[in-house]
């Protein structure tokens, strides 16, 4: 499918996005043969299987009533200790979302019991987002749900989980690296 009538110019179409990275690579190393293509490739199946495992995730949400982004806030407010309570703002930080999408979410989780806000007794004036009992089920239920049926990722054996995970934290070592601040007398 050729969405130009130059048939020696390449274009992206809308099968690239279904290919894999590698079928994508190699159309890539036929018109650019001198170029390394392996960045391209390492974060092209990253992003591939962040799509992958977000729809998994947004199944997960989906089975329990809630959307992807609600069941991080039940998530985050599970894990973090017996009082099941943040503030709007550590939730914000902590999920890497506006404060705008926590209000909206709590709001939605409220609406169906899940969580409640609270008088926060160390702030004046302060609110909490506290886990009701059914929000701790559903969170509880969820993460059994993704340690045991993770999209095949429970399937892996203890060392392979371990041997992706030095490669992925090798990735992040390098990214971080890349975006740290140079100095002008840095090369």
């Amino acid at each position: 499918m050729s969405s130009t009538a130059d048939s020696n110019l390449r274009v992206t179409t809308a099968n690239d996005r279904e290919r894999e990275p590698t079928e994508v690579a190699a159309l890539w190393s036929a018109e650019l043969p001198d170029l390394d293509l392996n960045p391209f490739l390492v974060s092209g199946t990253i992003m591939r299987l962040a799509q992958r495992l977000e729809r998994v995730f947004t199944a997960t949400a989906r089975a329990r009533g809630v959307g992807p982004g609600e069941l991080r806030i039940l998530l985050a407010l599970r894990r973090s200790g017996p009082k099941y309570a943040l503030s709007p703002t550590a939730l914000f930080r902590s999920l890497m979302i506006t404060s705008g999408a926590v209000s909206k979410q709590v709001d939605r989780l409220a609406e169906l019991g899940l969580v409640a806000r609270v008088a926060d007794p160390d702030v004046l004036r302060g609110v909490l987002i506290q886990l009701r009992p059914a929000g701790r089920e559903t969170a509880e239920d969820a993460m059994r749900e993704i340690c045991s049926a993770n999209g095949g990722l429970e399937n892996l054996s203890s060392e392979d989980a371990s041997t992706v995970l030095s490669a992925l934290s090798l990735v992040t070592a390098v990214l971080d690296e890349a975006d740290r601040p140079r100095r002008p007398d840095e090369n």
